[in-house]
């Protein structure tokens, strides 16, 4: 899967996350940290790239609908260890293997992911006992 990771990501996720084959940039690799979230977005949907970032505006789904970019992952990881945050995107990505067009939030908690939308989505909700992962994906085309 085609990834951009938002400047906000730890190293050690991305380094993982190519581990695993994913085709990862990173935007301070490019040399575009400080870009602002529209032109991440942007960046996104022109090559169809997955964002990967702890940043909340990307969850403003009317603002980066997913479908128009890879899709939108947001981490809502905080106050964690670089191990204990890797153990997390390694669940995740061991039981999540489509995240194509997705707007899914990786959190350490299993408190549910509730949006009012006003277009169909469907929502697939995985609990890991501790945290739990929402994925909707529009069913509108």
């Amino acid at each position: 899967m085609k990834m951009f990771a938002n400047e906000n990501l730890f190293d050690p996720v991305i380094d993982y996350l190519r581990s695993i084959g994913h085709d990862v940039l990173s935007l301070r690799e490019a040399g575009l940290s400080g870009i602002s979230d529209d032109e991440v977005y942007k960046l996104a949907c022109k090559e169809k790239y997955v964002i990967i970032t702890m940043d909340k505006d990307f969850s403003r789904m009317f603002r980066f609908p997913p479908k128009a970019c890879g899709g939108i992952i947001v981490v809502k990881i905080y106050r964690r260890t670089i191990d204990a945050t890797l153990s997390i995107f390694k669940k995740f990505f061991e039981e999540i293997k489509d995240l194509h067009y997705c707007f899914s939030v990786l959190s350490p908690h299993s408190r549910p992911l509730t949006l009012a939308l006003s277009f169909p989505f469907s929502v697939l909700t995985v609990d890991y006992g501790p945290w739990s992962v929402d994925l909707l994906q529009s069913t509108v085309d």
